[in-house]
């Protein structure tokens, strides 16, 4: 219960308010709380398609496509990564390969099972650990395309499903 419900009904119950103007406060309440919670909402909605984000603990089975995003990957990808025009941050765990084409990428740490291709993307940090090889493809033709595609091929994401990291149970 909020501070200010809690007030209304003690105030109904010393008898300084009637019970009606204690229930058209509580309706005002309610009402100024909906509006809040909308505006909240849409935030979190325009915040989801700009940004993807996967804590530690989450796992996501399949390949993870995203473009156009700011990301953060710090849970587990049971699958291939693929980066497209992102702003990233990679700590995770990655199963099968990891691509990013174009972007930026600050890794700190984290490890990729297969390949790391980096494709026309900046590069800072600490690399991941690497079961198979690293291959950086950057020249002046790759980046003009990806300027020139980045812009068609924003706010992508192709994934089964982000899962909770399930508690084991001795």
């Amino acid at each position: 219960m909020s501070d200010d419900v809690r007030k209304i009904l003690e105030a109904v119950a010393r008898g300084e308010i009637s019970p009606e103007e204690g229930e058209r406060l509580l309706k005002a309440l309610q009402a100024q709380k909906g509006e809040g919670e909308e505006k909240t909402r849409k935030r979190l909605q325009e915040l989801d398609e700009r940004e993807y984000v996967l804590r530690k603990g989450e796992t996501v089975e399949g390949k993870l496509v995203l473009s156009g995003k700011k990301t953060l990957i710090e849970g587990r990808v049971i699958g291939d990564l693929v980066l497209l025009s992102c702003d990233s941050f990679f700590s995770g765990e990655v199963e099968g390969n990891m691509v990013v084409i174009g972007g930026k990428i600050v890794f700190a740490g984290g490890t990729v099972k297969k390949d790391l291709v980096l494709v026309g993307a900046e590069e800072e940090g600490e690399k991941p650990k690497v079961g198979g090889s690293v291959t950086h493809i950057s020249n002046f033709l790759v980046e003009t395309i990806l300027k020139m595609v980045s812009p068609l091929v924003g706010n992508i994401v192709v994934t089964p499903g982000k899962k909770e990291k399930e508690d084991e149970v001795s």
